[in-house]
């Protein structure tokens, strides 16, 4: 059991497995190697899981096939593919056979999660639990409670195709949500707001946050401290589009209309290509980030974001990461590419001109209660207020002849009349 212990700790690095390689033999040899790996293929489903002798896992390569045929994208197959690689590490550590486990089982793995720590692939300095220029804490070497309960997701999901297919345990071991009438969300009639039961046993309770955006002095700040026109154009298409970080870095030339100040992204989940709005100075800078490219990468079926040093290479998700990250040592801020999602939403939202279901349009929500969450105030707006407030009341204190008068809610007329014609004061 203390063997699958440690193997979870060294999971969920992107760098390993997909060069066939593994990142922690740089380390000293007294560390536990993690056991197995998930690999990129070239075929569908285009990522499957491999044993400690770098065979592939039947019962997980027969289960990641059904799961691409049903029409998921390669990035949600390299997802669960991750979650089951860490479940599989956990029973290799401890002897179990993946199909001969038990709600116990899932039990240990649930505990085991949320005792063990992530060994990120850069090491990570001391820091306090709550940045000061941004005011978002710091991600924690632990498991947060949402990769648990995605974890638990794929696992039910695994675990429900074996039984159809009666290639594994009669009964699911990882426990369902209670339900009066049966399985949670059966029959629902759409009308009405699901009613949130009890969670699932072993699922784990997710705080509910405010969407987190930069404020507008911050973001001066950041974006002065970008250095090139490319930088710019980007940043400026994120903060202005509310386009998703991977929406944006896919971007081909001719998905970018100067005319009518649009871009074209094919949406993350579905694959549907839609066109959203974003500010005349990101096109202005994306026209200067072009002025400097060769001809060819400036035509149409080009991609529209290239790595600066030569020879050029389209950029990808890590390295916009990586703009954001040298951005983020010069400020001591810990910003991330989807804050800017979530400033332009917020800054919409304030916006009265625009309408709740225009920022569903642009976000690409499903449902309109997912767009909710952008109404609610900022924290360094509740802040501001309240410190006001106490500023206020501290000055009354003071001094209650120069205390500012509180003017009744009520009409004096209407006073009046209640209190049967005597003046109200």
């Amino acid at each position: 059991m203390l063997t699958g212990l440690r193997a979870l700790a060294s999971d969920d690095q992107r760098t390993i497995g997909v060069t066939g390689m593994d990142t922690q033999s740089q380390h000293s040899s007294d560390e536990v190697r993690p056991e197995g790996s998930a690999r990129e293929i070239p075929v569908a489903p285009y990522w499957q899981v491999l044993a400690p002798d770098d065979r592939p896992v039947p019962s997980v390569d027969q289960y990641l096939h059904d799961f691409w045929a049903r029409g998921m994208s390669s990035s949600s197959v390299e997802s669960y593919a991750r979650d089951l690689l860490r479940w599989f590490r956990f029973l290799w550590g401890s002897g179990k056979e993946w199909n001969r486990v038990t709600r116990d089982d899932v039990r240990d793995f649930v505990a085991s999660l949320r005792e063990a720590s992530k060994k990120p692939t850069r090491p990570r300095r001391p820091v306090p639990a709550v940045n000061e220029v941004s005011g978002k804490p710091y991600l924690s070497d632990l498991y947060s409670p949402r990769t648990i309960n995605h974890n638990l997701s794929v696992l039910s999901a695994f675990y429900e195709f074996h039984r159809r297919a009666l290639t594994g345990p009669l009964r699911n071991p990882v426990p369902e949500r209670a339900a009066r009438d049966g399985r949670f969300g059966a029959h629902h009639n759409p009308e009405n707001e699901y009613r949130q039961g009890p969670r699932a046993d072993y699922r784990q309770k997710v705080p509910v946050q405010a969407p987190r955006s930069i404020p507008d002095k911050a973001f001066e700040d950041l974006f002065t401290q970008l250095g090139t026109n490319r930088d710019r154009a980007l940043v400026a298409f994120y903060v202005s589009s509310a386009a998703r970080p991977s929406e944006l870095v896919g971007l081909t030339n001719g998905m970018v209309d100067v005319g009518q100040q649009c871009i074209s992204v094919v949406r993350k989940g579905s694959g549907a290509v839609q066109r959203i709005p974003a500010s005349h100075e990101a096109f202005r800078w994306f026209r200067l980030y072009q002025e400097s490219l060769p001809e060819e990468l400036t035509r149409p079926g080009a991609r529209a974001w290239w790595t600066l040093r030569k020879p050029y290479r389209p950029l990808n998700y890590e390295a916009a990461r990586g703009i954001l990250r040298r951005v983020n040592s010069a400020l001591g801020a810990n910003w991330t590419l989807h804050d800017f999602r979530h400033t332009a939403a917020i800054r919409m939202a304030r916006d009265p001109n625009v309408s709740l279901t225009d920022i569903q349009t642009v976000l690409g929500h499903v449902h309109i209660t997912t767009t909710e969450a952008y109404l609610r105030l900022r924290d360094d707006e509740v802040i501001e207020r309240v410190n006001q407030h106490l500023v206020l009341r501290a000055a009354a204190n003071r001094n209650p002849e120069t205390a500012p008068e509180q003017p009744s809610p009520y009409s004096a007329a209407d006073m009046t009349e209640l209190f049967g014609g005597t003046p109200w004061q």
